[in-house]
């Protein structure tokens, strides 16, 4: 695909006239203009779209849906390019990304990020990444980026005085890598390993389960975040006096997924939704179709849940009473280990056929739990030290880079 080269267009000067109150960061502001893409269907949709799953289930309070995460991040996102302006500079914030020196830019600048933010989430399937590989193409984000051209979202960019929607679909697009520099600097600053999604859930999951493990000085990396040169393009970065913060992000990371999102209860009700769609799905995917996808939810699935459990004949029953009643495999009590994922698959293999050979009745169910790919990725962040030097954060952190998950895995059984 050839080079596009859309530039950020500005438009009237950034007016905040609407608020909402927000537990985790006070208030979020609106201007007018956005009204129209929080008021859309798919946006509204978002209401009904769990953060995270069924860990309600385990965790009563987490009942926190996408809807306020996108706003949460947009917040987010609007503060950290408030502080590097502050900080930086109009200029010189944006000489580094290569955009005219003028109040305009800034403004397109800053509409485009917050659109971004908002917009991020859209295409997330029922009960979130519980459920994304039942997705046609697999990922949120492609489904995301085809639900722009939803009616309500194109007249809610039509209507406004400026151009953002080619900028805003470029930055969208996981498919695409040639970005010029400031949306490139969008997307890491949004979608990277410290980007403002990032901040969002970590903190607003913590709130919402009850714990601590997801916090983290969000002021103090708000104040030293920066765009940096890389060998890859203009990123965000992090000054050396943000090190420590950096790590406790970090640090928050690890945590939530080894004591919430791994939590052995949520994984193994993850296992009998899935088992469910499975069985119910038309051709054991959602649509492809976005109008006709935009039509699940969560409250669509959850009552195609219990009208499962009340019809012994219904082929998903047995996977809908374990979840409704809250009949869940158990796990037993040992956790097999192995170098990598595919030593803990075929383990968990030889011993759930064991089990079934010996004990039908325990119905035995694997799950591998396989941390993702970036979670100690974020080592990889461009730290600018004293002397002007760029370094990785992994080369200056004695924490960051060295987080691992052992792969692993645990069997789950009816009867225990």
């Amino acid at each position: 695909m050839g080079r596009c080269h859309v530039l950020v267009v500005g438009g009237p000067e950034v007016k905040f006239s609407e608020v909402v109150r927000d537990p985790v960061h006070g208030l979020v502001r609106l201007e007018e203009a956005d009204m129209a893409f929080v008021d859309s269907i798919p946006f509204q949709r978002l209401r009904h779209i769990s953060q995270l799953g069924l860990t309600n289930r385990v965790y009563p309070g987490a009942c926190h849906s996408r809807f306020e995460h996108a706003l949460g991040t947009m917040e987010v996102t609007t503060r950290l390019l408030e502080e590097m302006k502050s900080r930086l500079g109009m200029d010189a914030l944006l000489g580094l990304l290569a955009l005219p020196v003028t109040e305009d830019a800034y403004e397109g600048l800053l509409r485009v990020s917050r659109l971004v933010a908002l917009l991020h989430d859209l295409g997330h399937p029922p009960f979130s990444h519980v459920t994304e590989h039942l997705l046609p193409g697999g990922m949120h984000e492609e489904l995301s980026l085809a639900i722009l051209d939803h009616p309500d979202l194109l007249r809610a960019f039509d209507a406004r005085e400026d151009d953002l929607l080619p900028s805003v679909r470029e930055v969208m697009d996981p498919a695409r890598s040639d970005l010029l520099p400031h949306l490139r600097f969008i997307r890491s600053l949004v979608s990277g390993e410290f980007g403002s999604d990032r901040m969002d859930y970590l903190l607003r999951d913590a709130h919402h389960v009850g714990v601590e493990y997801g916090t983290f000085d969000l002021p103090r990396i708000q104040h030293t975040l920066l765009p940096v040169e890389t060998e890859e393009g203009v990123k965000l970065g992090i000054e050396r006096g943000g090190l420590l913060a950096a790590e406790g992000l970090q640090w928050a990371r690890f945590s939530m997924f080894t004591q919430v999102y791994f939590h052995r209860t949520r994984r193994i009700l993850d296992l009998h939704l899935v088992d469910f769609l499975t069985q119910t799905l038309e051709g054991r995917r959602y649509p492809e179709e976005p109008e006709e996808y935009l039509r699940w939810d969560d409250l669509r699935v959850h009552q195609m849940l219990i009208e499962a459990d009340m019809d012994t004949a219904h082929p998903a029953h047995g996977s809908a009473r374990k979840i409704i009643r809250r009949q869940q495999h158990r796990p037993l009590k040992e956790v097999i280990e192995g170098h990598d994922i595919e030593e803990v698959a075929e383990r968990l293999a030889f011993r759930v056929n064991e089990i079934r050979a010996n004990e039908p009745d325990k119905d035995p169910m694997a799950d591998v739990v396989s941390p993702p790919p970036d979670l100690s990725k974020g080592g990889d962040l461009p730290v600018v030290i004293e002397n002007g030097e760029v370094r990785r954060l992994s080369e200056l952190s004695s924490l960051v880079g060295r987080l691992r998950v052992k792969p692993h895995g645990r069997i789950y059984c009816a009867t225990c």
